[in-house]
C-alpha cells in the first residue's frame, strides 16, 4: 500500500518483496517509476545484493532520501515458558536484526541526502501483555531506533518510529495466530500440558479472535499516512501512534505506574488450568 500511494505521489521507489509473486504483482499494479527489488532481511547477503542493485540504479553523487523498515512477523505465540530459544531468534531476525542490518547497509546512501528513515515498531514495544518473542523483538527495535536517532542526527538524518496499534493485516491473522498457539501447546513437556490445560488453550484463541476482531481497524490507510507523513512532511514526527487503541489505551497503560498497570493486565490475564482448581 505504501508503495503505492508514494508512486501516485509521484516518487522513484524501491520497493523491496520477499517473493517473486510479490514482485510480479507489484509491478503489475504500479508505473515503471516503481522498482521491485528481492530481499530477504534475515540474510545479509540478500540485503547486500539488493543495496548494490540500488546504488547502480542512482548516479555517483545521489543517495536515498528515505529508507523505510517495515517487515514484521508475530513469531510463535503462547506464555514465556512455552517458548524456546529458536522462537525468540525467528522473531529477532525479522523484526529487529533485519531493521538494524537493512539500516547499516543503506546509511550511507541516506546520508548522502541527509534523508530520512522510518521504522515500525508497534505498541506492544512500548506495553508488555502477552506474546513475548513479538514484544521482546519491538522493544529492542525501538531502543534500536532511539539510539540510531541520536547518533545520525549531527549528520542530517532524522529517525522516525511508527507505532501502530491492531490493524486487520496479514500480520494478525486470526486463523495463522490460533494455529502458533496450538502449536506451541503441543510443543511443551506433559507436565506443562497439564499445569495449563487444553482450555487455556481455547480460551487464549477466543479471547484472540475477539480482540482483533473488535479492535482491529480496516482503516490501514492511516499506517500509510503517517509513513508518506513521516517521509514528505516539512516536519515529520519522531514517534507517530496511528489507531484509536493505541492512542487512548495503549498509551494510559503505559503512562500509568507500574504497579496500576501490573495490577490491571494480571487481572485480566488467563488462568492456567491448575491455578483455577487452586
Amino acid at each position: 500500500m505504501l508503495t503505492k500511494r508514494l508512486d501516485g505521489l509521484g516518487f522513484n521507489v524501491f520497493a523491496g518483496c520477499l517473493t517473486q509473486d510479490g514482485e510480479e504483482k507489484l509491478t503489475l499494479e504500479t508505473s515503471e517509476k516503481v522498482k521491485t527489488i528481492r530481499i530477504d532481511v534475515s540474510k545479509t547477503e540478500s540485503i547486500e545484493d539488493a543495496f548494490n542493485t540500488v546504488k547502480s540504479s542512482l548516479h555517483s553523487d545521489t543517495g536515498l532520501w528515505g529508507v523505510v523498515n517495515n517487515a514484521g512477523i508475530t513469531g510463535n505465540v503462547g506464555p514465556v515458558e512455552w517458548l524456546t530459544r529458536k522462537d525468540y531468534q525467528a522473531a529477532f531476525e525479522i523484526n529487529t536484526l533485519g531493521m538494524v542490518e537493512t539500516t547499516r547497509i543503506f546509511l550511507p546512501l541516506i546520508i548522502k541526502e541527509k534523508g530520512r528513515i522510518v521504522n515500525i515498531t508497534s505498541m506492544m514495544g512500548r506495553i508488555a501483555a502477552a506474546n513475548p518473542t513479538y514484544i521482546v523483538s519491538k522493544f529492542a527495535a525501538e531502543g534500536y531506533s532511539d539510539v540510531l536517532r541520536r547518533e545520525v542526527y549531527n549528520r542530517g538524518v532524522t529517525v522516525h518510529i511508527l507505532e501502530p496499534g491492531f490493524f486487520r493485516t496479514n500480520l494478525i491473522d486470526v486463523e495463522r495466530l490460533c494455529s502458533a498457539a496450538d502449536n506451541s501447546f503441543g510443543g511443551i513437556s506433559s507436565k506443562l500440558k497439564q499445569y495449563y490445560g487444553q482450555g487455556y488453550v481455547e480460551e487464549w484463541k477466543d479471547i484472540t479472535t475477539k480482540t482483533i476482531t473488535n479492535l482491529g481497524s480496516p482503516h490501514t490507510h492511516l499506517v500509510v499516512n503517517a509513513y508518506v507523513h513521516a517521509l514528505t512532511s516539512k516536519y515529520p514526527k519522531y514517534r507517530y501512534l496511528v489507531g484509536n487503541d493505541v492512542k487512548y489505551i495503549f498509551r494510559i497503560l503505559w503512562n500509568l505506574p507500574e504497579w496500576i498497570s501490573d495490577y490491571l493486565l494480571t487481572r485480566t490475564a488467563i488462568l492456567p488450568q491448575a491455578e483455577r482448581n487452586s
